[in-house]
């Protein structure tokens, strides 16, 4: 078969049956140790408990988002009867709830699944999602919302004398949903609940479940669609209590875009704003990364590409979670002792059963080799010799870590007060910009940290007082023996801040000599102008106490605010490889389609391409054949030219080659042309106006 003729047939994937995987077959094999398996569930212990307090951060979330408008949902239609042909007189629009969600995308698949299950378990049972992809007409939107609602099992637990509904012998249309509806909840099926009417009697009120219809991604939909489907179904909200969740990525007014005065009259709208997905990728990184509790944290490289992909690609915490998955699962399977990276109850065990080739290996980190070399002589041979001697210094290591992030995280805060406020922020004005700095520098050699600190002693005293109450709201009861007098230290500037005013300044008045005019000359002035510039200023008390406020604060951060690159055995709980996450997390397709088409060998394992370097192969796909040719082009390429290029390459082994080039065969053109529509697909080339036989190329440089 020749080769031409595999681009248009179909590629089938087979599933197979499943297999039970062997996590064996994952770890390197090179390892001089064998600890996959204290690795693995550790790995999995871990990543279960952070798995668990993100569902549990999201379900919060998620609850005080979908409150309102589970409530708006809830007694829209609290006055919808069937007990008249007519239903509510006064429902005459339909309610509609617009739930701005923003543009993170790939967040809004969970968002709308979890807000499905509150709306059924709190609201009604007869609720459908519908999704752009899947009503493209009126008769395939109608198709799913029949078939969510009547497939429901809810529907029919309660009721079993009801026939079982055959959706396909149904029409597809409201009406079916109405007789069906009437069915299913007429007066005699519930008893009735008392309500004062309008004149003061008191009547029967059954309270009916609404049919509650949630448009994914209201922009996605075709305008004509939408409008269609909206107008018909105001034609039955004397049947049906429908209500309408419109979620909308920009803003509210997408609904008037999409639809016309006519239609957007029939809707009720309520606006409802979920929070910005940055609100809750900060409570993500201060609730769960910037904690002690978890042993595994983020270095600075990796945090720093996390955060760029969230800002600048998709807004999408859903992705950010998944990168801190990767990151976890990546340190567990490259790092040989990462079971050290486990909970500080489980680290004394964890030392206990490391080997001699476990013990080198720690001893082999750049970290650990750096803190023996400053260790006397006799020290250090004890700890590259000593197992046992090791293993204790291991766990002293280990433990120091714990320890320091205990003092870490309350002094980062305080820090993120201070300097939050600033002009321009030189450190950022989020809690996440000041942590991905502190993790990468110490502070004596963060330039913008000085900044900040020039800045602070510029305050105004009413600023640095509402600073210093900040700090100490911040750092809260919950603190390790070693700050317990941090919130003390700060009362007492406090009081003396308060105080101030009492104390009796001893100012220095300059005199100043009134002026004389007399001659002098350029040598005196320059030595009358030193010595005025020797002479310094005196502080205020107001300035002292504010210079000594800064320099304490100081201190303090240079002091528990060391970058965690610095302590030894760093390597075992902190993960900071930042070209592997990119490589997995940030797929280049143009350089994959490239190497593709201008490297086919090493796809398709063709050893006779891969032996004839410098000349196209015939044997190669027709679209490898037109890339490589099209690279040895300008900017722009003459069709002509390149069909001819192309049948010479084809025709190569052929004896009639001459007149292959001269009169070409049709089939030949045929797969030309489906070859260059391809590379036009691909986004290679373009027509141009410039010159009508001719292609505009749209990349440089080799494969």
């Amino acid at each position: 078969m020749e080769t031409g003729s595999s681009v248009s047939k179909g590629v089938f994937a087979y599933k197979g049956k499943k297999k039970s995987v062997n996590p064996e077959k994952y770890f390197p094999k090179s390892e001089t140790v064998n600890t996959w398996k204290r690795r693995l569930e550790t790995y999995q212990s871990l990543w279960e408990s952070v798995d668990t307090e993100i569902q549990i951060l999201q379900s919060d979330l998620n609850t005080k988002i979908f409150d309102d408008l589970l409530k708006f949902t809830k007694t829209c239609h609290s006055r919808f009867t069937l007990s008249s042909q007519t239903g509510d007189s006064r429902t005459k629009e339909i309610p509609t709830a617009a739930l701005v969600t923003g543009v993170n995308t790939p967040d809004h698949g969970v968002m709308f699944a979890t807000l499905v299950t509150l709306l059924q378990e709190r609201v009604s049972p007869l609720v459908a999602i519908l999704q752009s992809k899947d009503c493209n007409n009126v008769k395939n939107t109608l198709s799913k919302l029949l078939g969510q609602i009547l497939k429901n099992p809810q529907l029919f637990e309660d009721d079993e004398d009801s026939p079982e509904v055959n959706q396909k012998n149904l029409p597809i249309s409201l009406a079916t949903l109405a007789d069906w509806y009437d069915d299913k909840y007429t007066l005699n099926h519930s008893s009735p609940k008392k309500r004062k009417s309008e004149e003061g009697d008191l009547v029967d009120i059954q309270i009916l479940p609404p049919v509650i219809m949630v448009f994914e991604d209201l922009e996605s939909f075709q305008p004509r669609v939408l409008q269609e489907f909206i107008t018909i179904c105001s034609n039955y909200l004397s049947q049906l209590p429908i209500v309408f969740v419109f979620g909308i990525a920009t803003s509210v007014s997408a609904v008037h875009r999409l639809l016309p005065n006519a239609v957007s009259s029939t809707l009720c709208m309520e606006k409802f704003q979920a929070p910005p997905s940055t609100e809750y990728l900060t409570l993500l990184i201060n609730q769960i990364l910037m904690t002690k509790h978890c042993p595994f944290k983020l270095g600075s490289r990796v945090f720093k590409l996390l955060l760029d992909i969230f800002l600048y690609h998709d807004f999408s915490v859903l992705n950010f979670i998944k990168g801190l998955q990767f990151s976890m699962m990546d340190h567990f399977l490259s790092n040989p002792m990462s079971q050290l990276c486990c909970p500080l109850e489980e680290l004394p065990n964890q030392t206990k059963r490391m080997n001699s080739d476990e013990l080198e290996l720690i001893r082999q980190l750049p970290s650990f080799m750096r803190y023996v070399e400053s260790c006397s002589l006799e020290r250090q041979a004890e700890l590259l010799t000593d197992d046992a001697e090791t293993k204790i210094e291991v766990l002293k290591l280990v433990t120091e870590i714990h320890t320091y992030r205990e003092e870490f995280y309350p002094i980062l805060r305080c820090l993120h007060t201070l300097v939050s406020k600033l002009p321009k922020q030189p450190l950022g004005k989020q809690l996440r910009e000041v942590y991905a700095t502190v993790l990468g520098w110490n502070m004596e050699e963060n330039e913008d940290y000085q900044i900040s600190l020039d800045l602070l002693k510029f305050m105004s005293k009413d600023e640095l007082i509402g600073l210093l109450r900040g700090c100490g709201s911040c750092l809260g009861n919950d603190l390790p023996s070693s700050l317990k007098d941090i919130p003390v230290s700060i009362n007492s500037l406090l009081d003396r801040f308060d105080t101030l005013h009492e104390q009796v300044e001893e100012d220095e008045e300059e005199t100043t000599d009134s002026p004389v005019i007399q001659k002098t000359d350029l040598h005196s002035l320059k030595k009358r102008l030193q010595e005025l510039e020797k002479k310094k200023k005196k502080l205020s008390p107001y300035e002292k106490l504010r210079t000594e406020c800064v320099d304490y604060f100081d201190s303090l951060f240079r002091k528990y605010l060391v970058s965690p690159k610095a302590l030894p055995l760093h390597e075992l709980l902190y993960y900071d490889s930042a070209s592997t996450v990119r490589s997995h997390l940030t797929a280049s397709p143009r350089a994959a389609v490239q190497l593709a088409l201008g490297s086919s060998h090493t796809y398709l394992r063709n050893q006779t391409e891969s032996d004839n370097s410098g000349t196209i192969s015939p044997d190669i796909p027709d679209v490898c054949i037109v890339y490589k040719l099209h690279m040895e082009c300008s900017q722009l390429i003459n069709l002509y030219d390149w069909l001819q290029a192309f049948i010479t390459v084809k025709t190569s082994n052929d004896e009639e080659n001459d007149d292959q080039v001269k009169n070409p065969d049709q089939v030949l053109q045929a797969r030309f042309i489906r070859a260059v529509s391809e590379l036009q697909f691909l986004g290679f080339v373009k027509p141009t106006k410039r010159k009508t036989d001719h292609v505009a190329r749209l990349t440089w440089g080799g494969c």
